[in-house]
């Protein structure tokens, strides 16, 4: 009688647990659905979401929100306890996963491609922190191109205190040229001299049969042929991308490049 007892009692307690996890999970749900919104759409659109981080980011959000929270709750509540010691559980509880979610929603957005600069034929997905650790404004960014995020050209100054400047954060800060904001110039102002040194993407596709089949499902898509569009390499942290411009220097779309061996 007395394990028939204490079973029924632990089968009413794992009821609880996961009915009060469950609640947690479906709250949770309705922040990561709002928080992925962003993530997907307004901080890693496409091709930034799997090239830039955009992956690994949502990931993390998901392991914080969908995961962490749940599981403590899942853990901890015990309906047994007093109403007050409850309570104090579950604001333990939330504190913890607020105080992980704030950190991670930060993470991620300061990480988040803020602009696309040009430099030596190539370009390169520069993440906002690149920005505001030299207390850059990112509304200073749209002066250059209406692109989101926008496409801009490090210009090869020959002025005399642009290339000290240069140097400066070269060696001292150790900024790459495409993360100076001085050297910085509108994209369309310089597009015809930086599509030049566009990639023969005919000698791509040649070899790359799964990016040849991209590049056709590409022109079904938008139209034109291939030659109508400028092809130029984007070096990104997880995988490189070839970025598709109109000739009119607006950026049409992508193609994947292998992914990156850690």
């Amino acid at each position: 009688m007395e394990q028939a007892i204490a079973l029924t009692q632990h089968t009413s307690l794992i009821k609880s647990k996961l009915k009060a996890a469950g609640i947690h999970l479906a709250i949770s749900g309705v922040i990561f659905l709002i928080l992925a919104y962003f993530i997907i759409f307004r901080w890693y659109p496409v091709p930034y979401f799997t090239a830039d981080g955009g992956w690994q980011g949502i990931r993390m959000v998901a392991l914080i929100d969908l995961v962490l929270g749940p599981l403590l709750t899942l853990i901890i509540f015990n309906p047994a306890k007093s109403l007050r010691e409850i309570r104090l559980d579950l604001s333990v509880i939330a504190l913890i996963q607020v105080s992980a979610l704030i950190w991670g929603i930060y993470t991620v957005h300061n990480e988040r491609p803020a602009a696309i600069v040009h430099w030596d034929g190539e370009f390169y997905a520069v993440p906002a922190k690149t920005f505001t650790e030299q207390n850059i404004e990112m509304d200073s960014l749209a002066q250059f191109s209406a692109e989101k995020p926008p496409v801009i050209n490090a210009h090869r100054s020959t002025d005399v205190s642009a290339l000290m400047e240069m140097l400066r954060l070269s060696t001292e800060e150790n900024r790459a040229p495409f993360e100076q904001f001085h050297i910085y110039r509108t994209f369309l102002d310089d597009k015809d001299s930086i599509f030049s040194s566009a990639l023969n993407i005919d000698t791509i596709i040649t070899v790359n049969e799964a990016m040849n089949n991209e590049l056709e499902g590409f022109l079904a898509k938008q139209g034109g042929e291939k030659d109508d569009y400028v092809y130029m390499p984007l070096n990104a942290r997880y995988h490189n991308v070839i970025l598709i411009f109109t000739r009119k220097g607006e950026v049409a779309g992508s193609l994947n490049a292998p992914y990156k061996e850690d």
